[in-house]
Order: structure tokens, then C-alpha cells, then sequence
């Protein structure tokens, strides 16, 4: 029997501050391209095959990474903001127009979404979309998910 493993992901999981949490946690719930996984369930399945996730490689690490103006980085800029009391919602921000011109960029390259998906989470994405339909099955056929007694 396989009991699912409690992992709690939040911004300590990447090495980052708990200030971090709210934009972290918005991250987690954005769904992954067309593979019908959000972030959450993608790094917790790495998390509990033993894997590890390096959050510079994920989209959230790369927009953080990125310049906005005069050498400030968005992830210096998010958390000068959030040192001065403001709240800062991931959806205010370019962060959708960030990972379309990201993977934009990345279409030259065959497979890079599928590659930069093995290599965060640890599943190609074939497997993840397998998975994922298994799930919705066992969601229909189970009314809810399956109940270890």
C-alpha cells in the first residue's frame, strides 16, 4: 500500500523567506501549460519519488531572476515590497507575459517544455499527463478519490 507522503511546499521548501509564502503559494496553484497539473502536485510528486526541485530552474525562480529596471531584480524588487508592508499578488505582475515570452523563446529548441518539465519535477510530461487521467478516473470511479481504510 502507498500512503501518500505529507509534504508541506511553501517558500522555505525553495530556500526563500516566509515572507515569501503568499507569491509562492500562488505559484504552486498556477496550472502547468496543458498538462492538467498545477505546480503544487508536479513538485510534491518529485518531493515524494525522492527527487529534488531547484526553484531557479522553475518559471517563478527565473522571473525573479530577471532585471526589471536600473540592475533591480524582480525578486529584489518583490521583496523590498514586501519588507515595506505591501502585498504583492503574482497577478499584478508580468509574470504571464514572462513565461509566454520564456517559452516563446524556448520553441526553437524541440521538446524544451517537456525537457524543462522532467528536469524541475522529475516526470516527463507524458507521464504526468498519464497520471493526471488516471487520477480524474479514479476521481469519477471513486467519487472523490480512493479511501484507504
Amino acid at each position: 500500500m502507498n500512503a501518500r507522503i505529507n509534504t508541506t511546499i511553501n517558500a522555505a521548501t525553495f530556500g526563500l523567506n516566509a515572507k515569501f509564502d503568499g507569491i509562492v503559494g500562488q505559484f504552486l496553484a498556477m496550472t502547468m501549460s496543458d498538462t492538467g497539473w498545477n505546480w503544487r502536485d508536479a513538485i510534491e510528486a518529485s518531493l515524494e519519488r525522492g527527487g529534488t526541485v531547484d526553484f531557479s530552474e522553475t518559471p517563478l525562480g527565473r522571473f525573479f531572476a530577471t532585471k526589471v529596471s536600473k540592475g533591480w531584480s524582480w525578486g529584489a524588487a518583490i521583496e523590498e515590497s514586501l519588507d515595506a508592508g505591501h502585498e504583492v499578488d503574482l497577478n499584478e505582475l508580468p509574470f504571464e507575459a514572462f513565461i509566454k515570452a520564456d517559452e516563446a523563446a524556448d520553441d526553437d529548441e524541440v521538446g524544451s517544455f517537456d525537457a524543462d518539465f522532467e528536469h524541475v519535477t522529475g516526470w516527463t510530461a507524458g507521464d504526468a499527463i498519464e497520471m493526471a487521467a488516471e487520477c480524474r478516473r479514479d476521481d469519477r470511479l471513486f467519487k472523490g478519490g480512493r479511501r484507504l481504510h
